[in-house]
């Protein structure tokens, strides 16, 4: 015989009562007279919700999102959802905490695992603006201590485009044949904590290649680890990408020639904190775990049997760049929003990148033939069509631009809709007579703003976020065009 508290903790009766989801679920009711933070250039800027969705949206979306828990068993979720820049939905179901019953609250803070990879892309973009970066160079050239590879024989040219895009050939997590098919790995559970980037990369760098770089597709968290601790040089050498980034400071930091310590300024800790305050993300922060945090959710997995269990603890600083960013829903869609409207040119302040440096990084730069999702530089692409993103797009479509996460303890994605039938002004990639062929809901929603999606998760190994997520955008799509 089960006892209460194990009934709760098996998944196949996983069934709250009743007072416990109302208590868990805090759904954000949208008045018209509410208000929203949107982040411009660094600055909140409150401004009124233009619109009010209809109920069923609401109810239909929390329907969509109670079935995934459900049928992947996390103890909680939160759920964010923009239209236009602004928030739409934001929802939290179940638990941060099941064995003390604190349930997701808007703010609660999650592990967003690989999306941190997404924010590394936004670092590479501004050097790369700044000519400190360029991603065809060898990485050797500002990361000497990395030890040179060689693959039958030859050198192996290891770029920032190939770690951006995982085809350098670092390899990822080693796992034995009995761990394959596991979320977690032993080399996910490490409990050291790395001053730098650099002594991160012991993990890896005796390592051989497992191909040559730009030959093949291998997904490595190590290949972030390895960017960073360029990133990290290559701002000891020649300052900060924010102090400087400006052009009002130009000699704000004096060139450094001895690189064996790394500054503060320079560190991947400090450059995030930056990154985040530009942005303005006030919930988005490194994950240091002695660190008291009391809006952090607890981390879960669920054992052979389906029982939920504790994860061990972790330390994250061997992939700050890669998996070590805690943040919640609501902070992802404003990051997402930012770099929508960069990428659409319409920011009215200065944005993090530029457009044509944002748009260099959504463009799919290798090919996984496993995945109708293709790799850009720190992100994933794909068209909702389900068009070949490699070929010229012959009728309007919308660009799905995303990023999924996998940590000790949680599942995420960030999910960013946008339009690419036209990207600015005087830049068409088709013609409007095109739209004459099309049936009257897809002509429409390719020209709809931006529509972004948040999920975070506090369960490993939680399959189907990216469905949820794609389902979540088609839901917001319907209800605009239906209402217009």
């Amino acid at each position: 015989f089960l006892t209460d508290n194990e009934r709760i903790l098996r998944h196949d009766e996983m069934r709250f009562p009743t007072i416990l989801y109302a208590a868990a679920a805090a759904l954000h009711v949208i008045e018209p007279s509410a208000t929203v933070d949107r982040c411009d250039g660094g600055q909140r800027i409150t401004r009124s919700r233009p619109r009010l969705f209809p109920r069923q949206m609401y109810r239909r979306a929390a329907s969509l999102i109670q079935l995934y828990k459900e049928r992947s068993g996390c103890p909680g979720i939160s759920v964010c959802v923009s239209y236009a820049g602004e928030c739409v939905y934001s929802e939290g179901f179940g638990f941060a905490n099941v064995e003390n019953l604190v349930p997701v609250r808007e703010d609660t803070l999650f592990r967003i695992a690989s999306i941190s990879k997404s924010f590394t892309s936004i670092l590479v973009g501004r050097l790369m603006e700044q000519s400190k970066l360029d991603l065809d160079e060898d990485i050797r050239t500002y990361l000497p201590e990395f030890p040179e590879k060689h693959v039958d024989g030859t050198y192996a040219k290891i770029t920032a485009r190939s770690l951006l895009n995982h085809t350098s050939g670092i390899r990822s997590y080693k796992k034995s044949a009995e761990e394959k098919g596991q979320s977690s790995y032993p080399e996910m559970l490490l409990q050291t904590r790395y001053d730098n980037a650099l002594e991160a990369c012991n993990l890896f760098k005796d390592d051989p290649l497992v191909h040559a770089p730009g030959k093949q597709y291998t997904y490595s968290t190590f290949g972030f680890t390895l960017l960073s601790a360029a990133i990290e040089k290559i701002c000891t050498r020649s300052g900060p990408s924010f102090e400087c980034y400006s052009g009002t400071q130009p000699n704000c930091v004096k060139k450094n020639s001895d690189t064996s310590k790394i500054p503060r300024f320079a560190k991947m800790d400090h450059q995030f904190s930056k990154l985040f305050t530009f942005l303005g993300l006030k919930n988005t922060f490194l994950e240091y775990h002695e660190k008291l945090m009391p809006v952090r959710a607890s981390q879960y997995k669920r054992n052979s049997k389906g029982v939920l269990e504790n994860t061990p603890m972790v330390d994250n600083s061997y992939k700050w760049a890669g998996g070590g960013i805690l943040s919640t829903a609501y902070d992802l869609t404003l990051f997402a929003n930012h770099l929508a409207y960069v990428y659409l040119d319409s920011m009215p302040m200065t944005g993090v990148i530029k457009p044509e440096t944002l748009r260099l990084l959504w463009t799919v730069s290798a090919s996984n033939p496993d995945e109708e999702w293709q790799p850009g530089l720190g992100w994933f692409l794909c068209r909702r069509s389900g068009g070949s993103l490699s070929q010229e797009m012959t009728c309007p479509d919308r660009l799905y631009v995303c990023h999924t996460g996998g940590a000790v303890g949680g599942t995420t994605i960030l999910l960013l809709s946008l339009p690419c039938c036209k990207l600015s002004s005087g830049h068409e990639y088709v013609r409007e007579d095109a739209l004459s062929n099309l049936s009257d809901f897809t002509a429409r929603s390719a020209k709809l703003p931006p529509i972004c999606v948040a999920i975070l998760t506090n369960l490993e190994d939680a399959s189907g976020i990216k469905d949820l997520a794609v389902s979540l955008v088609e839901l917001v799509t319907d209800c605009i065009l239906r209402e217009r």
